[in-house]
């Protein structure tokens, strides 16, 4: 396993790599895949948008509300 690097407080749960942020995406209702519409529906209109994160190494994904615990990331 790969030693935890101390500047990136975000690590893949999995196999423990730094996560790299891959942006910003906002959600909405519409056409698309059902799984992407019904996240959309979570958010409120304060709250539309998710900070998206990858592992590098297994290809995990995880999402996080933006605006919301933005200082812990």
């Amino acid at each position: 396993m790969v030693s935890p690097d101390p500047l990136s407080p975000l690590r893949c749960p999995r196999c423990e790599r730094a996560l790299e942020h891959k942006g910003t995406r906002k959600f909405h209702d519409g056409d698309g895949s059902s799984a992407f519409r019904a996240l959309g529906e979570l958010f409120d209109e304060e709250h539309d948008s998710c900070d998206v994160y990858v592992c590098p190494e297994c290809g995990r994904v995880e999402f996080f509300v933006n605006g919301i615990g933005d200082e812990l990331r």
